[in-house]
């Protein structure tokens, strides 16, 4: 996992860089092109923190509140309710929803390291 990171932060990194490259030359242009990188980086970054935090259950229960709080003021019919039970006991779909949850995290996290390592570089060029 921590290897997939580091590639995308390299890939995504090397990205911006290409991206900002024409714009080197001139000293505005380079400034707002590392200003762009880094709110994308900072973007990514919460992306990725907010796949964390689900991943991690911390939510669960408050989550689970709104749904239980739902059931009050919307019906759902029975074979909707038994579906739903259906879809919650099955292992092998957590499993799939818990593999994408973490290529997710550390795809977007690397990405918004990426973008903002090379908003650094950039405005250590300028």
């Amino acid at each position: 996992m921590f290897f997939r990171f580091g590639i995308t932060a390299l890939i995504i990194g090397t990205f911006g860089y290409l991206y900002a490259s024409p714009h080197l030359l001139d000293g505005h242009e380079n400034v707002a092109t590392a200003n762009l990188l880094f709110l994308l980086g900072l973007l990514s970054l919460v992306i990725g923190a907010i796949f964390h935090v689900l991943q991690s259950g911390f939510l669960t229960l408050f989550l689970r509140g709104f749904a239980d709080i739902r059931h009050l003021f919307i019906r759902q019919s029975k074979a909707l309710q038994e579906e739903n039970e259906r879809l919650r006991s099955d292992e092998s779909l957590t499993a799939w929803k818990t593999s994408v949850f973490r290529h997710l995290k550390v795809y977007t996290s690397g990405c918004g390291t990426g973008l903002v390592l090379c908003s650094l570089v950039l405005m250590g060029i300028s």
